[in-house]
């Protein structure tokens, strides 16, 4: 762990902080009432007609100069006080606007006060100098309100964490034993790290950061002929898990000489229930011994195994478990819709009281009237617009100071916007919605109101239910279509459902804005105000009191999982029978001690496979939107987000978080295939899950922030922010809004698949030099898409090249010139395995020569599988691709899926089965005479 650096200089101690922060919002609000009540307002924005008091206008504007100062100082203060405690880039950046704005609303309100001390006060309506007062002042206006929420939240903010952040707090956190590995710097303003000579292939050797993998150990074992030996279950939901199940019963003496189990989504469903099988935590159940037996947990015929089977369709097996279902999502879209939409009434409400105070623009209740805006706002918006392209220009000159003059360019041109927004788009936005509201009655508004809630929610079910809608078609004749007899029955995609998707995300949109426009025109009512009041009050304790993710899917979608998943093999005392008890629900199955198995137990390292999203900050490549992130027991993260020992995360982090940093938790963020972030897929899907609820990712801590935390804590930053105890509304407008930055204090994590949905990448990045690949993607025809993503994700990612013997015998179709006449031809594959050699490149620290040997069980037909399983795929079409999305399995799929795991698992033993020794000594890799012994042990 790297030397914590100094303390922050500029930051003040507590007792100065705290009397800076609570004088920056006294000043601030001070000066904001003293300024609404000034006679300057009538003189800024006159009436035609109605002639201003030279004698009232120059008191005001020499009592201007104590105004400005008032506020000023304010507002400097405040600014300041953000500085301290805000500490991202992005953060910052918005600091160095609050301090942008002030300097602006000072300058221009002192400008404004000297023009008017110099006219004398006599200023006439339509003249050349009240048009320029008029565009000072609207300057001024725009630029005090982001300049006041960045004090006043600022301040806010700062005297919390003088009250929070203690000295015996921080001497608690620094005293925390918390073990972290930095995350690799991508940009030039990234944590520095210990000095790296070697430039060559960067990107490579730091993506194959891995905590407690040696590759000099790896390298060792393979010139002695051992090899370090990966498997690796893909994604596709209750599909995936079901051939997993009876691939690794069939392959069960290669996956307990393993060293890595990497899962990803469904494939985590049989990963965890392994896991969670041959643990050695937890209470034993009473009247009873727990039995961990490796070779035979979860194979045919076992309670274990019965127990799955009975909840195959995990999710909702009977009608009332679907209405419970249906009503959480209903519940978690009328709580996301409430914090959404109650910042749109107080905002508006708050917005009409200050145009009623302070009328940059007349607001017309008449619907025919349109509000025209001031002539002195245009030219506002012209001269901030020029001085910002000049500033743009002067950048450009090699012999500015490109960093400070780009900087106020950026800022003058958020000015313009802002400026052009407080002066024609709301005036323009409440004009519409007084104009649609007068040509509708109380009826029309409330019934589209609830019309679009419950559009929303029939476009949230859409969305989880078109996918398997090939199920649906099964069961109800009406919506059966020539197409159910092609192997595209099932493809999870469709116009219908996206037109769907993208109307009710607008709809949801135009009613904010509508909303927000009709707020506004309250003009500051009492009754408006006491509403707006009470509704910040719920919206605070909704979003500040409540977890975003405790209001989703995903703590239902992981009592789901683990009530089908976790069970323990108990041998009763009464009568010595075996019987599987599930896992009581008050049960933490914390990583660190449910993740490892009982001791003396042979079974390798359980990884979970998820995704940390990225985005918006060019960290990740156009499309992709995500980087690995995996949870073990030992380790929580990865290269690109930093690492932390499980057990020292799990110590510090709030209650709530906790819960997701469990076997159950993590089996389900790696299966959290909806999401609101969802790496490459559809953003407007994205939209629709986080406004709906209908979400099963969440949000965990991130490694580097929890490195730099301590570190601020050991130094005595107490200004330095920790890491929260819930998750706040803020992080549900992150998903809706698509913002992921990679600084956070929390990452939003989802479906591994989202990533790789193989696992395949993370076996390569420990250096694996045998890999067992079950795939069960749901890959059509013509060819295996998600294998070749995989490897050229490796490719990109790692420098890892291989070679695929045959690699097309695997895919549908191969076998048909073989199979003249089957009624299954067409969709037969010569093969189901395909092997390949793994060349790893030098950045991956392996010796030169080291090769692995990848061998990919693909979960596709062949003409050797059993009579009943071509059967099966007869009459069942979709089979072996039904969709992801049918996560109600019944007998007949779960016991063809696990059937078919069987199937590949024979195959893989029968392709690699070593062939009899030819005369004379086996060799090692390097040629030299080795000794007898299986080539897969660890």
């Amino acid at each position: 762990m790297s030397v914590p650096g100094p303390v922050r200089r500029d930051v003040p101690s507590r007792p100065v902080a705290a009397g800076l922060a609570l004088a920056a919002i006294v000043l601030t609000v001070v000066g904001g009432w003293w300024h609404t009540g000034s006679a300057l307002i009538a003189v800024e924005f006159p009436t035609p007609g109605r002639p201003s008091d030279p004698d009232a206008v120059t008191s005001a504007a020499a009592w201007g100069f104590a105004l400005a100062t008032c506020y000023g100082a304010g507002l400097y203060l405040g600014t300041a006080a953000a500085g301290w405690v805000w500490r991202t880039p992005p953060a910052r950046a918005v600091v160095r606007f609050g301090m942008t704005a002030t300097v602006v609303a000072v300058v221009t309100h002192l400008v404004e006060n000297t023009t008017l001390l110099l006219s004398g006060g006599a200023i006439t309506a339509e003249s050349v100098l009240a048009h320029c007062l008029t565009a000072l002042a609207v300057v001024k206006y725009s630029a005090l309100v982001p300049a006041a929420v960045v004090a006043v939240t600022g301040a806010a903010v700062l005297v919390c964490r003088c009250v929070t952040h203690s000295a015996a707090k921080l001497g608690q956190r620094a005293e925390h034993v918390i073990e972290t590995v930095p995350p690799r710097p991508i940009e030039p303003d990234d944590p520095p790290l210990p000095t790296d000579s070697d430039t060559r292939a960067t990107r490579w050797r730091q993506a194959y950061t891995v905590p407690d993998v040696r590759p000099d150990v790896v390298s060792r074992r393979w010139r002695q002929g051992e090899h370090t030996t990966g498997f690796c279950l893909s994604g596709g939901g209750i599909r995936a898990a079901s051939v997993a199940l009876g691939a690794l019963s069939s392959l069960r003496e290669e996956l307990l000489g393993a060293r890595y189990l990497v899962s990803v989504s469904g494939g985590g469903f049989t990963a965890g229930a392994l896991q969670q099988a041959l643990t050695g935590a937890g209470s034993p159940p009473p009247g009873g011994t727990v039995e961990r037996d490796p070779e035979t947990v979860l194979t045919d015929g076992t309670a274990e195994l019965n127990h799955i089977r009975r909840h195959s369709s995990y999710l909702a097996d009977t009608p009332g478990e679907v209405l419970a279902a249906l009503g959480r999502v209903a519940r978690g879209l009328v709580l996301s819709l409430t914090v959404l939409f109650g910042p749109a009434l107080v905002l508006g409400v708050a917005a009409g009281w200050l145009y009623q105070r302070v009328p940059l623009t007349s607001l017309s209740s008449d619907p025919i009237s349109y509000p025209t805006p001031r002539l002195g706002a245009a030219v506002a918006v012209v001269v901030l617009a020029l001085c910002a392209f000049l500033f743009g220009l002067v950048s450009r000159d090699e012999h500015t100071r490109r960093g400070i003059v780009s900087r106020l360019a950026t800022d003058f041109a958020t000015l313009a916007w802002i400026v052009a927004g407080v002066a024609v788009v709301v005036p323009s936005l409440a004009w519409a919605s007084s104009w649609l509201l007068s040509r509708t009655d109380l009826a029309v508004d409330v019934g589209a109101s609830v019309g679009a809630v419950v559009l929303t929610y029939l476009s949230a079910v859409s969305a989880m239910a078109w996918r398997h809608r090939a199920r649906l078609r099964r069961r109800f004749g009406f919506l059966r279509r020539r197409a159910d007899s092609a192997p595209t029955a099932a493809v999870p995609d469709g116009l219908l459902q996206r037109l769907l998707v993208i109307l009710t995300t607008g709809v949801l949109a135009l009613l904010w804005l509508l909303l927000l426009g009709a707020a506004v025109m309250t003009e500051g009512r009492a009754d408006a105000l006491w509403t707006a009041a009470a509704t910040l009050v719920l919206v605070v304790v909704l979003g500040g009191l409540f977890d975003v993710t405790s209001l989703s899917l995903h703590p239902f979608y992981r009592e789901r999982l683990a009530r089908a998943f976790a069970v323990r093999v108990v041998r009763r005392h009464s009568d010595g029978q075996v019987v599987a008890v599930p896992y009581d629900p008050s049960e933490s199955t914390t990583l660190s001690a449910y993740g490892v198995v009982a001791e003396g137990v042979r079974f390798p390292e359980v990884v979970f496979a998820a995704a940390a999203n990225l985005k918006g900050e060019h960290r990740t490549p156009p499309g992709l939107g995500a980087v690995s992130f995996t949870m073990s027991a030992k380790w929580t993260g990865g290269p690109d987000v930093g690492w932390v020992r499980t057990d020292d995360l799990e110590r510090v982090v709030g209650s709530r978080i906790r819960r997701d940093l469990t076997v159950q938790g993590a089996v389900a963020l790696s299966g959290a295939a909806f999401a609101s972030a969802m790496g490459r897929l559809s953003r407007w899907f994205q939209v629709l899950l986080a406004v709906s609820g209908a979400r099963l990712g969440a949000w965990l801590p991130n490694p580097g922030f929890v490195r730099q935390a301590r570190e601020a804590a050991r130094r005595g930053d107490w200004a330095y922010p920790w890491l929260p105890r819930t998750r706040r509304l803020p992080y549900l407008v992150r998903e809706v809004f698509g913002s992921h930055p990679h600084h956070d204090r929390l990452l939003h994590i989802s479906d591994g698949a989202h990533y790789d949905n193989l696992g395949l990448v993370e076996l390569f990045r420990r250096r694996c030099t045998r890999i067992y690949c079950i795939d069960a993607s749901n890959d059509h025809p013509p060819s295996a898409r998600t294998l070749a993503e995989a490897l050229e994700l490796a490719r990109q990612e790692l420098g890892v090249r291989v070679e695929l013997h045959e690699p097309w015998c695997v895919d549908p179709g191969s076998a048909r010139s073989a199979l003249p006449g089957h009624p299954l031809a067409d969709r037969m594959a010569t093969s189901p395995v395909v092997v390949g050699t793994v060349h790893y490149p030098p950045e991956s620290g392996l010796d030169e020569g080291v090769t692995g040997e990848l061998i990919v069980a693909r979960g596709v037909l062949w003409p050797d599988l059993p009579y009943t399983l071509q059967s099966y795929a007869v009459h069942h079409p979709e089979f072996p691709n039904d969709s992801t999305g049918d996560q109600w399995f019944g007998h007949g799929e779960f016991a063809a899926y696990t059937e078919l795991g069987a199937q590949l698992g024979a195959a893989v033993r029968a392709r690699t089965a070593p062939q009899p020794p030819a005369t004379g000594p086996r060799l090692r890799p390097d040629g030299a005479t080795a000794p007898p012994s299986p080539a897969d042990r660890n």
